[in-house]
C-alpha cells in the first residue's frame, strides 16, 4: 500500500438510464424485504458463509430517514471483489451467473440478470460497496442523483464510477458505524490476523419512503422463507440470526440413525452403534449416521428453482453434498404429500472411493443398493408417521365443521400454503388477498397468531357481492375469514339462481379455495397454478353459458338486436363489456333502468376517473322509436338514483332523428338534461369495429357521452374519434416486437408500459391507449392467444410474429369496415 490514503485505479463506465433503473427496481422489488434479500443474494454467490445485516440506527423522533445519518450495511465474508469483481458487479443486465456453479462450495449461483444492485436504487439515493481482497481495500460509490441529472436528457451517456484503492484505516473509518451497531461483524472485518480474508460490504443511504416500511422482523420473515439458510450460510439482521422456515416448521416425526426409532436398521440386520453420536454399519461402505425428518408443512417451493431443493436426501461425503441434482439417490418417485416434507441427511464417508469421476454421483454396486434400501426403509418409517399425522385430522367435512368445528388438515394445510404465497410474494393469489393489504405488519407474528384462529375456524362467513363481470368467482379474506362469492360471475349467477342458493355459493366457494391450495402444496409454480385456474375461470363460464363472446359474436348480437326486448338489452350489456366496461343488468320489468355499466380507470384526475352510465333499450315494432317512448323526466331520475354521470337510450333508429326542428330533437334540447345521449345500435356497432381496428379507451368513449345529446351529435362525435385513431394508430408490430423482446426475462411477466418507456415511439399514446389496443387483439384472437392484465403484464401463448400473423387473417374475416 502507498502513503496516500486513497488512489484511483479505474473508472467504471455504468451505461444504464434512469428510466430502465426505475422501472427494474420499482417493478422488481415493490416492497423493501425483497430489495434487502436481493444484496443478500449477492453475498450468497459470493460463497458467503455468514452475512450480517445492520439497520439503519432510529429513535422515536427521528422520523425522516433521509435525514438519517446511519446507514444500512450488508457485510459478508464471501470471495470479496477485485478490480474485475467490480466490473462485473456494474455490469447492468449482463450477468453471467446463472448457471454457473462455485468452484468451493458447488453452490448453484442464484443471479441470472445483473440487476440485483439495483435493487438498492428502491431504499436510498447511495450504495457503496468496499471489498478487501489480496490484503487490499477497494471502494466505489454510485450516487443514482448522478444517474437521473446524466440520463434523463441523454441516455446514452455512461455514468463513470470511480473505483478507488485505501488504506486500512481509510476502510475502518468509513465503516466505523457498524464498530457502534454490531461487534461481531466489525471483529469479522478487522480483528483477525489472517492476511487471506475476504469480504466485502454493501452500504446504502440517503434512504427513500420506501424505506420506512422495512422492519427488522419483516426483514427476518422475508429471508427466512426465501433464502437457502443452512450450516454452510447463515444471516444476522441486527445481531439476531435468521432461522430458516424449515428449522421453524414443526416436525412430525425426527429419526436419528442408529436411534431408538430407527427401526429401519433393525429390519436390515445392520449394526448399530450407540456412542457418543449413534450410527449404523452399510456393509461394503461402513459407518453412517444423520437425521431423517418429516414436517407438517412441505419443504419444496418455488424458491426451490433458484436456491436449490430443501427437501429428499442430503448425502454427505466428507461434509459435501455428492447428489445436489438427484433429490431421490437412485430410488424411483416416492409419495408426493410425505416427500415434500421429507429431508434426510446422512453422513456417508464411506462412500468416498465409490464416487464417480465427477464426485457428483457414486458407481452402482451391492453396497449402494444396501445403502438405497436403508434409505428408502427410513422414508417408509417417516411417511408412515405422516400418514397417521394426516389421519388423525381427516374428518367428514360438511358446512357446519367448516363454519364452526375445528378443521382438518385438509382444509386447513392447503389454506395456510396461499396465505404462505401470498404473503411471501406480496400479491394477491387467484383467489386470496394478501392479509391486512397496504399496513405494515409483522407478517410472521400475524400467521403465527392467527393460525390457532385459522385451525379452530378458518371460515365464518360467506358474502353474495357484486364484484363484476370479470372478476373471478371469489375471493378469500384472511384476516377476516370470509369468503365473497362474485354473484356477478356467469356461473355462480347460474348456481346460486341469481343469488337466492347461499348454500349453493358457500360450497362452491369452499372448493375453489381448497382447489387452489391443493395446487399449492403440489409445489407448482404461481404462473403454472394461475394459468390452470384461469383456464377452469373459462370452463365454468363456457358451462355456464357466458363465456366472453368473441369479435365476431359481438357484431352479429348487435346484427339482430332489435328482434325483441332480451335480445336488445343482451346485445348491448355484452357490447359494451366488450369495450371495458362492468355490467350490471336489470331488465324485465323490475324498477330502474334496464342496465347500469361502470368505466373503472382507476385514476383521479378529472379528466380520466371513473364514471358510470345507465340506459334504458328500446325495441318496438315499429320502424322507428317515436318520441313519446323517450321518457326523459324517468331515465334522469335512473341516474340520479344510481349516481350515475350519464344516461342514454338505445334503439335501432328513432322518428326524425336528424330533423334539428322534430318533435324529439326539440323535446332533448329544451329539456335541461345535458347528461342524457339518445344513442343508436349503429352507432354502437361503430364503436365496437373502432375498437378492434384501434383500441378505444373508456376515456375517449366519455368525451362522446360528454358532448353529445341527438343522434347527428353522436354521429359527428363518432366522426372525430375515427377521424382521430385513425391519424393516431398504434404500431401494434413495434409493440408486440418489445413484448416479445421482455419475454426473455425469465422472472417476469411482460409489461407494454415497460415497452412504452423503452420506445420513443411508442410513449405519444397514454399507457390507457395502448392497453385499449391489446385488449381489443385479445378480444378478437381469445385468451388462448394473449391475456392483458389491469396492471400492465401481458401474457403472450405464442410468438409476436404468429399472434400478428393470426390477427391480420382474422380481422380479414371480420371485416371491420362500417
Amino acid at each position: 500500500m502507498t502513503a496516500r490514503r486513497s488512489r484511483e485505479v479505474d473508472q467504471i463506465p455504468v451505461r444504464i438510464s434512469y428510466e430502465i433503473i426505475r422501472l427494474f427496481s420499482e417493478g422488481l422489488y415493490r416492497g423493501p424485504n425483497k430489495a434487502v434479500e436481493e444484496l443478500v443474494c449477492n453475498s450468497y454467490d459470493a460463497d458467503a458463509k455468514n452475512v450480517r445485516i445492520v439497520l439503519p440506527k432510529t429513535t422515536a423522533e427521528e422520523t425522516d430517514f433521509s435525514e438519517s445519518q446511519s446507514s444500512l450495511w450488508v457485510i459478508d465474508d464471501g470471495c470479496g471483489m477485485d478490480e474485475d469483481g467490480f466490473r462485473h458487479l456494474w455490469r447492468v443486465a449482463d450477468s453471467n451467473k446463472s448457471r454457473e456453479i462455485h468452484s468451493a462450495t458447488k453452490r448453484a449461483l442464484i443471479g441470472q440478470f445483473g440487476i440485483g444492485k439495483l435493487a438498492a436504487y428502491v431504499l436510498g439515493w447511495k450504495l457503496t460497496h468496499v471489498s478487501r481482497v489480496n490484503s487490499r481495500f477497494l471502494l466505489t460509490e454510485m450516487d443514482f442523483h448522478e444517474v437521473v441529472s446524466v440520463t434523463q436528457n441523454d441516455s446514452s451517456n455512461p455514468v463513470n464510477i470511480s473505483l478507488q484503492e485505501v488504506e486500512e484505516n481509510t476502510a475502518m473509518n468509513l465503516l466505523s458505524e457498524i464498530k457502534e451497531r454490531d461487534t461481531v461483524a466489525w471483529d469479522s472485518l478487522f480483528g483477525s490476523s489472517d492476511t487471506d480474508a475476504t469480504w466485502t460490504v454493501a452500504r446504502v443511504s440517503d434512504f427513500k419512503d420506501l424505506y420506512k416500511r422495512l422492519t427488522p422482523a419483516r426483514l427476518r420473515w422475508v429471508l427466512s422463507t426465501g433464502l437457502p439458510l443452512q450450516s454452510e450460510f447463515k444471516v444476522w439482521v441486527n445481531c439476531t440470526q435468521v432461522q430458516s422456515s424449515k428449522e421453524q416448521s414443526k416436525k412430525i416425526e425426527t429419526v436419528c440413525i442408529g436411534g431408538m426409532k430407527d427401526k429401519a436398521a433393525k429390519k436390515l440386520g445392520f449394526r448399530v452403534h450407540n456412542n457418543a453420536k449413534t450410527s449404523v454399519d452399510v456393509p461394503g461402505i461402513g459407518q453412517v449416521s444423520g437425521v431423517a425428518e418429516v414436517f407438517e408443512r412441505p419443504l419444496t417451493g418455488k424458491k426451490s428453482e433458484f436456491f436449490g431443493r430443501s427437501n429428499g436426501f442430503f448425502v454427505r461425503v466428507r461434509g459435501r453434498v455428492i447428489n445436489l441434482e438427484d433429490e431421490l439417490f437412485g430410488l424411483p418417485p416416492q409419495n408426493h404429500a410425505a416427500w415434500s416434507r421429507f429431508a434426510l441427511e446422512i453422513h456417508a464417508d464411506g462412500l468416498h472411493d465409490q464416487l464417480l469421476s465427477s464426485r457428483e454421483g457414486v458407481k452402482d454396486s451391492e453396497s449402494i443398493d444396501q445403502l438405497r434400501r436403508y434409505l428408502q426403509e427410513l422414508f417408509n418409517l417417516c411417511r408412515t408417521a405422516f400418514d397417521a399425522w394426516n389421519q388423525r385430522d381427516d374428518e367428514r367435512l360438511d358446512l357446519a365443521q367448516l363454519h364452526s368445528s375445528a378443521s382438518s388438515a385438509l382444509v386447513l394445510e392447503p389454506l395456510l400454503d396461499v396465505l404462505r404465497q401470498t404473503i411471501m410474494t406480496e400479491n394477491d393469489s387467484f383467489y386470496v388477498e394478501v392479509p391486512c393489504k397496504g399496513r405494515d405488519i409483522d407478517y410472521r407474528e400475524w400467521l403465527d397468531s392467527n393460525e390457532e384462529r385459522l385451525k379452530k375456524s378458518p371460515f365464518k362467513e360467506t358474502k353474495l357481492e357484486q364484484e363484476g363481470f370479470h372478476s373471478p368467482a371469489l375471493r378469500y379474506l384472511p384476516e377476516h375469514q370470509m369468503i365473497r362469492v362474485n354473484s356477478d360471475h356467469p356461473f355462480v349467477d347460474k348456481l346460486t339462481g341469481s343469488g337466492k342458493r347461499l348454500d349453493s355459493a358457500t360450497l362452491f366457494g369452499y372448493s375453489e379455495l381448497l382447489l387452489e391450495g391443493q395446487l399449492y402444496g403440489r409445489s407448482l409454480s404461481t404462473d403454472v397454478i394461475s394459468e390452470l385456474l384461469r383456464d377452469r375461470d373459462r370452463v365454468l363460464r363456457l358451462i355456464a353459458g357466458q363465456t366472453p363472446p368473441t369479435a365476431a359474436q359481438v357484431l352479429r348480437y348487435l346484427s339482430f338486436a332489435n328482434e325483441n326486448s332480451k335480445t336488445l338489452e343482451r346485445a348491448v350489456g355484452t357490447a359494451f363489456q366488450t369495450l371495458g366496461f362492468e355490467y350490471q343488468r336489470n331488465g324485465g320489468h323490475a324498477p330502474g333502468p334496464d342496465g347500469v355499466l361502470e368505466a373503472r380507470l382507476g385514476r383521479q384526475n378529472k379528466s380520466s376517473a371513473d364514471y358510470r352510465l345507465v340506459y334504458d333499450a328500446k325495441q318496438t315494432n315499429q320502424f322507428a322509436v317515436p318520441a313519446d317512448k323517450i321518457d326523459l323526466v324517468a331515465l334522469e331520475n335512473f341516474r340520479l338514483a344510481e349516481k350515475a354521470d350519464y344516461g342514454f337510450f338505445i334503439a335501432n333508429s328513432y322518428a326524425a332523428e336528424s330533423d334539428p326542428n322534430s318533435t324529439l330533437n326539440m323535446k332533448i334540447k329544451s329539456s335541461g338534461y345535458k347528461k342524457i345521449t339518445l344513442l343508436k345500435l349503429v352507432h354502437l356497432e361503430k364503436v365496437v369495429r373502432l375498437h378492434y381496428r384501434y383500441g378505444v379507451t373508456l376515456t375517449e368513449l366519455r368525451k362522446v357521452f360528454e358532448g353529445a345529446q341527438t343522434v347527428p351529435d353522436v354521429d359527428s362525435a363518432l366522426l372525430a374519434l375515427d377521424n382521430h385513431l385513425q391519424k393516431h394508430q398504434i404500431p401494434l408490430g413495434t409493440l408486440f416486437k418489445g413484448l416479445e423482446e421482455l419475454k426473455s426475462d425469465l422472472r417476469a411477466i411482460p409489461d407494454y408500459k415497460v415497452v412504452r418507456f423503452n420506445n420513443a415511439s411508442l410513449r405519444e399514446f397514454e399507457p390507457e391507449r395502448l392497453a385499449a389496443a391489446l385488449k381489443g387483439v385479445q378480444r378478437i384472437l381469445g385468451q388462448r392467444w394473449l391475456k392483458v392484465e389491469d396492471d400492465g403484464s401481458v401474457t403472450m401463448h405464442q410468438s409476436s410474429d404468429e399472434i400478428l400473423k393470426a390477427l391480420k387473417n382474422r380481422l380479414a374475416s371480420l371485416d371491420l369496415s362500417d
